[in-house]
């Protein structure tokens, strides 16, 4: 049957990457800390520095450029969404598909964080509005980051939007702009194994029904085309590890060639403009990752820092960086942002730290803690109805029950 044959597919995929090479991880780890701390630092300089002037200081020259690669960084997040997110879904479909036990994992991963982000964010964000009267706040510095009324998205009905990850209907709660990505991530983790149960089981689902929101917000089908890039990295990872055995020379060679053409796409969408340019990046991300996983190059020991915060905080980070950053940047300026002279890059350094060791400690309460929400909600969410799962199997049978 076509069920047992999807189900064989999915345990073959699992298998595969149950031995997974650890050095890769590792460096994808890193690569998570590395993306969560581009897209903070690109809207912290936004928020607290003025805009390019010319300037002959080769510092402050560079820290504009590296200011330059937030919504590159977002992109590659989404390609290593979609190759771990693929490995869920395969683990899940070796175990013998279960919605149930697939968005718990998945809605307490996104939960656990999302909820308490909303709390704190609220609450930073109506001291800074009510209480300091913020002009970072008010919208009257020009930071192109915060062209939003953060009164009128502070309402209940946001708050709800938020919460049902509808961020493409409702503006993002508060001055946390970055929470858009939370609902294109929720919704691609249904489109995908509404397809793959589609595609390999012949098997509707409801999801199918959200497939809607693809037509009326084209930049999220956009997305999740991206996002099937690192889902085609991990279909093609046990294919790749079989194929190719480099030596060191060769294993060299791989790297060098896919992260050189990685970085000189990732400098000329620096400096151009449209979206056709993001599927490209995405696409030469995937193929570097095979590449990566393919050589399983050893952990550098100087990333190691690096790869156990993108591990257990990178997502933390993520979520919480702008309410807690616009709030500092709010205690520090006025109505005019900074020039980058020494003081100010101090300050950034100064907010920059705190934002990264405030998300570290918000982590260990919140993301840390998901298997034990895992466990209460599988311990509460009763499993489907034996009668209503004999049914569909009635209805369909090249199904299984669910």
């Amino acid at each position: 049957m076509r069920a047992d044959a999807a189900d064989k597919a999915g345990e073959g995929l699992a298998k595969l990457h149950s031995a997974a090479p650890s050095g890769a991880f590792f460096y994808m780890d890193a690569m998570r800390a590395l993306f969560a701390l581009a897209v903070a630092f690109a809207h912290l300089w936004a928020l607290l520095i003025r805009d390019y002037q010319p300037t002959s200081n080769l510092l402050v020259q560079a820290a504009y450029f590296a200011a330059g690669f937030g919504h590159q960084a977002v992109i590659l997040f989404f390609v290593l969404s979609g190759y771990w997110i693929t490995g869920s879904v395969a683990r899940n479909a070796a175990r013998g598909w279960s919605w149930r036990g697939y968005l718990i994992d998945r809605l307490s991963r996104l939960l656990i964080v999302l909820v308490p982000v909303l709390i704190l964010g609220g609450i930073l964000d109506a001291a800074g509005l009510f209480v300091l009267q913020s002009p970072t706040h008010l919208d009257q510095t020009g930071a192109y980051v915060m062209r939003k009324d953060v009164a009128a998205d502070l309402s209940p009905l946001v708050l709800l939007g938020n919460l049902a990850f509808l961020q493409f209907i409702v503006p993002a709660f508060g001055t946390n702009g970055p929470l858009w990505s939370l609902s294109y991530e929720f919704w691609f983790y249904i489109w995908f194994p509404t397809f793959w149960l589609l595609i390999r089981r012949r098997q509707l689902s409801l999801g199918i029904l959200s497939l809607a929101f693809a037509w009326f917000v084209p930049a999220l089908a956009l997305g999740f085309l991206i996002w099937l890039c690192g889902s085609a990295a991990y279909g093609l990872t046990g294919w790749a590890r079989r194929t190719f055995k480099p030596g060191r020379i060769e294993s060299a060679a791989l790297l060098a060639v896919t992260a050189a053409a990685l970085l000189a796409w990732l400098l000329f969408a620096r400096f151009s403009v449209g979206t056709w340019k993001d599927p490209v990046l995405a696409l030469l991300f995937a193929l570097f990752l095979l590449a990566l996983i393919v050589v399983n190059p050893r952990p550098l020991g100087l990333l190691r820092p690096a790869a156990a915060y993108g591990a257990g905080a990178s997502f933390s980070l993520y979520a919480t960086h702008f309410p807690v950053m616009a709030f500092a940047v709010a205690l520090s300026i006025g109505a005019e942002r900074l020039a980058p002279g020494a003081a100010a890059i101090g300050l950034v350094a100064a907010i920059m730290l705190g934002s990264l060791a405030i998300a570290w400690l918000f982590a260990r309460h919140t993301e840390a803690r998901t298997p034990q929400l895992r466990r209460w909600l599988n311990s509460i969410v009763p499993p489907p109805i034996a009668g209503y799962a004999q049914a569909k199997a009635v209805a369909a049978p090249r199904s299984e029950p669910e």
